[in-house]
């Protein structure tokens, strides 16, 4: 696959941060002085200088940020070793990590919590929401988590998800997987919502792929989604 080095490249991790039951955790932290967090998990490829770019894009919307390395030192070089690492996945693990950073960034001063996530971070941010009392809002991008495991009945705040009109990734992140996720998120009577970008596939997040990255969605998602977050937080 063609792709900017920086898919492979291992972001420079900034910050440790402590686990229940785990080895403490690491991550890539934006810190400043905002009152409100958000956590950026990461697509299938692993904690890489591409997801440091997204986090600090978001950060530079106002606020503080932190990308934990859900793969714990692992990066990608193929789609091939991408996908047996996802495939490989604790995800029990995964979303006790993502309570950390959680609670990590409530120690650095923020008073509310929300989480995005990419591919199989959209679906963690899911998954994490219905985990831990810690996180207030969830926005996945283009995937979705085994909602028989982690139940809808169970979040914390409301969801709004954001897919791509031409994703064929059926059983993930395609449109009637974002209806799936809308028809349980009715079902168990939370505020669960979605947004299909129209004229776009998987991965339209990601500027460090030109095959499938579109800037102008891109952009108008960031401010859409950072906006929904501060309304959020404020109510």
């Amino acid at each position: 696959m063609q792709g900017d080095q920086a898919l492979y490249t291992p972001a420079k991790k900034n910050c440790t941060f402590k686990v229940d039951g785990r080895p403490d955790g690491e991550g890539y932290l934006t810190k400043n002085d905002s009152k409100f967090g958000v956590i950026v998990i990461q697509e299938w490829w692993g904690l890489n200088e591409s997801m440091v770019k997204i986090t600090d894009r978001i950060a530079q919307k106002g606020f503080q940020c932190i990308s934990p390395d859900i793969y714990r030192g692992k990066i990608a070089q193929s789609r091939e070793e991408a996908g047996h690492l996802v495939s490989g996945l604790d995800w029990e693990g995964a979303v006790k990590d993502i309570e950390g950073a959680a609670k990590y960034l409530k120690e650095l001063g923020c008073i509310k919590i929300g989480v995005t996530g990419f591919c199989m971070g959209g679906a963690l941010a899911i998954a994490s929401i219905s985990f831990t009392n810690q996180i207030d809002a969830s926005v996945p991008f283009y995937g979705v988590c085994d909602l028989n495991t982690f139940k809808l009945e169970n979040i914390n705040g409301p969801i709004y998800g954001h897919f791509g009109e031409n994703d064929e990734k059926k059983g993930f992140s395609s449109p009637d997987d974002a209806q799936r996720l809308v028809d349980a998120g009715k079902k168990a009577g939370k505020d669960v919502t979605v947004k299909i970008w129209p004229g776009v596939g998987h991965a339209f997040m990601n500027q460090d792929r030109p095959d499938v990255y579109n800037p102008e969605i891109s952009q108008q998602a960031l401010d859409e989604v950072t906006e929904w977050f501060k309304k959020i937080f404020i109510s």
